[in-house]
């Protein structure tokens, strides 16, 4: 019965207002997608990475220990100290010198087994910057928490704006054929009456 009246809904609702509410929309539900990228998809990518099962194999050659800003804007960045090295793919790629590595120790000199996720500067919002290496077990402890918790805020937030960003041009679809359907059968009745 709901369905029924969602669909006589649809057939008579505006074209024009369908429009505008899909416009609306849409850059929102752009938005969101590209965030569930950067995110939480990253963040599954990580820990896949940090318990071996995703990124480039190879070994990495600790170098350095050093301290770098993080974070950004007004005042909300801080000095973090984190571990650098020399990652070499085991696929015979050149080495990567400068990548940031999720290990135990950061002792120089130090070679381990690890994964690479490398970086990603195609998104407009939150661009993978850098490089970054993981052994076993290191490095999975944040990710985890931003795939959880910013996965369920975007399908709950953003999850209306997908779902009408790619409704929306079905139900355009549909009033225009069930008009273009009702102004063919006004016609035709038309034609009827006067020709009896």
């Amino acid at each position: 019965m709901r369905g029924r009246r969602l669909i006589s809904g649809v057939q008579h609702a505006s074209v024009g207002g369908l429009l505008v509410m899909w416009l609306i929309c849409l850059p929102v539900a752009a938005f969101v997608v590209q965030l569930v990228e950067d995110v939480p998809v990253r963040g599954a990518r990580v820990v896949a990475a940090a318990f071996d099962l995703h990124g480039e194999r190879g070994t990495v050659t600790i170098v350095e220990s050093r301290e770098v800003r993080e974070g950004g804007g007004r005042g909300g960045s801080h000095m973090a100290t984190h571990c650098f090295g020399v990652f070499t793919p085991s696929d015979g790629d050149p080495p990567l010198p400068d990548t940031r590595v999720h290990v135990g120790g950061c002792e120089e000199g130090k070679v381990v087994d690890a994964r690479l996720i490398r970086e990603d500067l195609s998104s407009w919002v939150m661009p993978n910057e850098q490089d970054e290496a993981y052994t076993f077990g290191h490095g999975w402890g944040t990710p985890l928490l931003l795939f959880l918790f910013m996965g369920a805020f975007l399908l709950l937030a953003g999850g209306p704006f997908v779902l009408c960003a790619i409704l929306f041009p079905i139900m355009i679809t549909t009033t225009l054929i069930h008009r273009a359907r009702t102004d063919a059968t006004a016609s035709a009745d038309v034609t009827d009456t006067r020709g009896g």
